[in-house]
């Protein structure tokens, strides 16, 4: 009995012995634990999208590079390696460092190309990086529209949009006084607590449930389809309204996470015959769209401007039918911009 024990115990130790020890928690010396960024500046290293300049540093205070806030803006979203044939921009060469990580942002938008040179050993500024964060996420087009909106800041003229947007997700705060600094230079601290931010909302569940009960409900009502229009206008949750509804309820402080996102699931079908005059319109369920793409004579297409899905086809030859529906771009397009906000629930109808 006493050898049986023996033999066990010299199992486990040799088990233990085998045993890859546990990875060390990275510490920086210039971060100490009471510091206001200390917690996110660990867990952007612990995730992959930050590491220190060296000699047990951070680099607590110092301004980020163009290049460098680009390279961790690459890690947060783990975008695939992109090299093109030819570099984007005349100081961004093969043969320095930042390459790969440049193109491949600006192959999935978070750059944009106007410019010859993209400045990447520059300080970052505070305006650029929150630019930068709303391109990134695909929203170019919306934060052009959002430029007319209202901003927080009185200090805002260029990039209003993305400032604004970037304000009302909760990625980004001022300076006091109702001043947000744009042209002041970002620090690597406010870099990685802005991206660990972004990361935990990217990264949260959307989550479908049967239906929202009792609960505060975000809805974006389907447009009526206009006479005479040669294609019905009738996205579903327009990708405008829904950020204005979620921006409004955020504004007259509703806990955003008890609120449950409400969606179509299926198409907003409208019937226009050979005049023009509209014969017929309404909903569809996602089972006759389903059906209708089915279809041999459908064209399908999808409208940026609303982060919509469409289709048209034509029954026979004195009708068009033009049919709004969610596709699975649509829906995760609007998902991502709830989960922004902090509304993780939502509702298929």
């Amino acid at each position: 009995m006493k050898k049986r024990i023996l033999s066990a115990l010299l199992a486990v130790l040799i088990c233990v012995g085998m045993m890859p020890a546990a990875a060390a928690v990275q510490t920086y010396s210039d971060v100490p634990d009471q510091f206001w960024a200390a917690k996110d500046i660990y867990r952007a290293t612990e995730l992959g999208i930050f590491n220190g300049v060296g000699d047990n540093l951070f680099g607590r205070g110092q301004a980020i590079s163009r290049a460098a806030f680009v390279t961790a803006l690459v890690r947060m979203f783990g975008w695939e390696t992109v090299i093109p044939e030819k570099n984007t921009f005349s100081d961004v060469t093969s043969d320095r460092w930042y390459y790969d990580e440049v193109e491949t942002a600006v192959a999935n938008g978070a750059i944009p190309t106007a410019s010859r040179n993209f400045r990447p050993t520059e300080e970052l500024k505070r305006g650029e990086m929150a630019a930068m964060l709303v391109r990134a996420l695909g929203y170019t087009s919306l934060a052009g529209a959002i430029n007319s909106y209202d901003c927080p800041f009185t200090d805002v003229t260029v990039n209003k949009g993305f400032i604004t947007m970037a304000y009302d997700m909760g990625l980004i705060s001022g300076m006091g006084d109702g001043l947000f600094a744009p042209d002041a230079t970002a620090t690597r601290e406010q870099a990685a607590t802005i991206l660990v931010r972004l990361y935990d909302r990217l990264n949260a569940e959307s989550t479908q449930i049967k239906t929202a009960g009792n609960r505060v409900m975000v809805r974006v009502e389907t447009p009526e389809p206009k006479e005479g229009t040669e294609l019905p206008t009738t996205p579903l949750e327009s990708i405008t309204e829904l950020y204005d509804v979620l921006r409004q309820k955020k504004a007259n402080g509703q806990d955003m996470s008890a609120l449950v996102l409400v969606l179509c699931g299926g198409g907003y079908r409208t019937i226009v015959s050979s005049s023009g005059q509209i014969t017929s319109s309404g909903f569809v369920s996602a089972q006759q769209v389903k059906t209708i793409l089915a279809r041999s004579n459908v064209r399908t297409y999808y409208s940026q401007r609303y982060e919509s899905a469409y289709c048209v086809y034509e029954p026979n030859y004195y009708q068009t039918v033009t049919v709004w529906y969610q596709s699975e771009r649509s829906l995760a397009v609007k998902l991502q911009l709830a989960r922004m906000f902090g509304v993780v629930d939502y509702v298929l109808e």
